[in-house]
């Protein structure tokens, strides 16, 4: 008895130190993998193309067959990507928007898959294009990644696998009656295009008018953010889309001429001009120089900048728009 109760307690010993050594390589790898992190989102260290972008067809691709091409980045820890563009060689054109994921996480690094989907809409040689990916994080914060997105032949679709050509066979005139038959049916033809040219006219004149900008400038600039946060732009495109967006509101609200001004030049027209308060030409200055450094100098820019000029430009817009009684005289003018 004694002998069977040393044996379970030796066991019960050994399932207890065997459960502490685990626990204690757990948290030991749990803090070795936090040091690591941390130091790796402080680091220097760059990403790196794991494998080049590949096409999954190359050689006599129908057209518009959807070819797909592939590409992996190694990203180290505290990194992550934020946009990813492919813009196709001549000849060939997206199917779809480029998008990544992550495939594996790895000892200070993890694996990301880059892909898009083309198709040719000629035949021949496409040339290459480029592929660029943009990450955020680490001791630098941005990096951009640009990779060359291989060219391919395309060949044009079979029209028939016969060599001739199937024509109609001859049909017999039978005199006095096929004159008549093409008579009428030249009459109807007439007609027919005369009913056509009169709906084409109708519907000219019913034709609804154009929005007005600020309805046109205030569904853009929803447009841009939504792409901004769903990672299909990234914040210094999109602060650049919205300046192009308050400057074309403003030149069509109060008839500007100023497609070929400088920032300065556009804000002595807008001053002279008076249209704005002193609280909105303070903002447009402001926002457009800064906008001009983003472009320009390559200065930082974040979503959280971004978020707080479009709130911003919305409210401008909404305040000089013409209020809904008076719009039938702004149109008519």
């Amino acid at each position: 008895m004694r002998r069977h109760t040393s044996k379970k307690n030796g066991f019960l010993r050994a399932l207890l130190i065997t459960a502490l050594v685990l626990i204690a390589a757990a948290a030991a790898f749990g803090v070795a993998t936090a040091v690591k992190y941390r130091a790796s989102a402080k680091s220097a260290g760059k990403a790196v193309i794991e494998q080049p972008p590949v096409l999954s067809a190359d050689k006599e691709v129908p057209i518009g067959e959807n070819i797909r091409v592939t590409a992996t980045i190694r990203i180290p820890w505290g990194r992550r990507p934020v946009a990813f563009d492919a813009l196709p060689g001549k000849g060939a054109q997206l199917a779809g928007a480029p998008e990544f994921v992550r495939e594996s996480i790895n000892w200070g690094s993890t694996l990301w898959r880059f892909s898009a989907v083309i198709h040719a809409y000629r035949s021949g040689l496409i040339e290459p294009g480029t592929m660029t990916a943009v990450l955020e994080g680490g001791a630098e914060r941005k990096q951009e990644l640009s990779m060359s997105l291989p060219g391919f032949t395309a060949k044009a679709l079979p029209v028939s696998d016969r060599e001739e050509l199937v024509t109609a066979g001859k049909i017999e005139e039978s005199g006095g009656t096929a004159g008549r038959s093409k008579l009428l049916i030249a009459l109807i033809a007439v007609i027919a295009a005369a009913g056509i040219l009169f709906v084409l006219l109708r519907s000219r004149k019913a034709r609804k008018q154009a929005p007005p900008p600020w309805t046109v400038a205030l569904d853009t600039i929803g447009h841009i953010r939504s792409d901004l946060h769903n990672g299909r732009a990234n914040a210094a495109s999109a602060i650049v889309s919205l300046t192009d967006v308050i400057r074309a509101y403003l030149e069509s609200r109060f008839h500007l001429r100023v497609e070929h001004q400088t920032t300065r030049e556009f804000l002595d027209d807008i001053r002279r001009g008076g249209p704005l308060d002193a609280k909105q030409s303070s903002f447009l200055k402001e926002f457009l120089n800064s906008a001009d450094m983003v472009k320009f100098a390559r200065a930082p820019a974040d979503v959280m900048l971004f978020d707080e000029a479009a709130t911003r430009a919305e409210t401008l817009v909404r305040e000089t728009a013409v209020p809904e009684a008076e719009q039938g005289k702004e149109v008519s003018k």
